[in-house]
Order: C-alpha cells, then structure tokens, then sequence
C-alpha cells in the first residue's frame, strides 16, 4: 500500500468513526424507582389544650399504691370555651355592703377672683347660700367597709343666682350630680367665678369653734 493509500484509508476511518459517535446517542441513566409509601396507622390525636382530660376513676393507676389513688381528688371533664369553663358553676358572689348614709355634707368653696376660700356645711335636704351659688344637698355618703379605697361622695344641686338690687334674681342651675371628695376634678362646678367641691359627709355638722 502506498502512502497516499494509507493516508486516504486513515481519513475515512477517521471520517467514518466521528459519524457513528455523532449519530449514537449517549446512554439515558436508569431513572430511581419511585416508592409510594405504605398507609400506616395514624397516631393517636394530640389532646386538645381547651379540654381538660380527668384521670380514670376505675381501677389504681399504673404504678401507683391505691391509697395514693383513692386519695387523689377526682377533676371532672371541662370543656373550656374561649378561657371561660363551660358547665362548672362560678361561684357565688356576697351582696356588696350598703354605703353608710350621713347627715351632712362639708363642702369647700373659693371665689376665684378675690381668692378667698370657705368651708362651711350644708344638712342633707337643706340649701346655703354662699356669696353667688346656692348649695343644696341631696344625699351625703361614705364608702362601705369592703371597698378598697374611701371616699365621700355627695350629690348636689348648685344654683348661680347674683344678690339684685331692684328685685329678685331667677336662679339658673350651673351644677347637678355626685361630686367625689377623692377626685374633685371628675365632676366638677364649671363656673368663670367660683370653684366648689365636697371635702367630706359626716354624721352631724362640726361646732361653730
């Protein structure tokens, strides 16, 4: 064979070896068998936190002396709904105490413009007149001994009516309600001249000394 043989019967084999790598496709690797999982027996639920499960009441429990068990209190069955037992009465709740009621009302009064300030008293059903204002008491009362905190409250009906030189002055009503002597502030007299408020009830008015 000469050399240009050779060579052309090279090139052919060449040729013919990079057609049949070209046209065989590479091997597809085998796909995983897939596993379908076998159904189980489902677990047991998991106890709700709104119910309260009570211990079994027949027979000891397991690993305990049965005087322990006979001694345990038995929790009966709960259900709760929103936090708030449901079927478990509440508890009964005692009467409040009544307020002790008193005869008269020591009141507290400033003229804001001279800046003088008054304590004076006023019987329950009667009125006193200070300066411009009208006091007329209603009902006096301490707080009960179960309440936490004490407190006289008072209710009062305050009148604005201005002394006239020429004749009578109609009343006109510038306060009506209950007035507390720990906190003056959450019912007050709003009035641009005078201020007003309840210092305490007592059973009798104080001595003029």
């Amino acid at each position: 064979m000469t050399r240009e043989r050779w060579f052309a019967a090279t090139v052919l084999a060449v040729l013919a070896t990079a057609g049949l790598a070209t046209a065989t496709p590479a091997p597809v690797p085998a796909a995983d068998p897939i596993v379908i999982p076998q159904p189980t027996q489902s677990a047991a639920p998991t106890p709700s936190a709104d119910t309260v499960t009570p211990p079994d009441e027949g027979g000891p429990a397991e690993g305990l002396p049965e005087e322990v068990v006979a001694a345990a209190p038995v929790v009966p069955n709960v259900q709760l709904a929103g936090g708030i037992p449901v079927g478990r009465p509440f508890p009964e709740m005692a009467d409040p105490l009544p307020r002790p009621r008193q005869g008269v009302a020591i009141i507290q009064a400033l003229d804001k413009v001279t800046a003088v300030s008054i304590r004076f008293a006023v019987p329950v059903g009667q009125q006193r007149r200070w300066r411009g204002l009208v006091f007329r008491v209603r009902a006096c009362e301490t707080t009960a001994t179960d309440e936490p905190m004490r407190d006289s409250v008072a209710y009062m009906e305050i009148y604005s009516q201005p002394r006239a030189r020429d004749g009578a002055v109609d009343p006109r009503r510038v306060f009506q309600g209950w007035m507390f002597a720990s906190s003056p502030a959450l019912s007050g007299l709003e009035h641009p001249l005078y201020d007003a408020w309840v210092i305490s009830c007592q059973a009798e008015a104080p001595s003029e000394a």
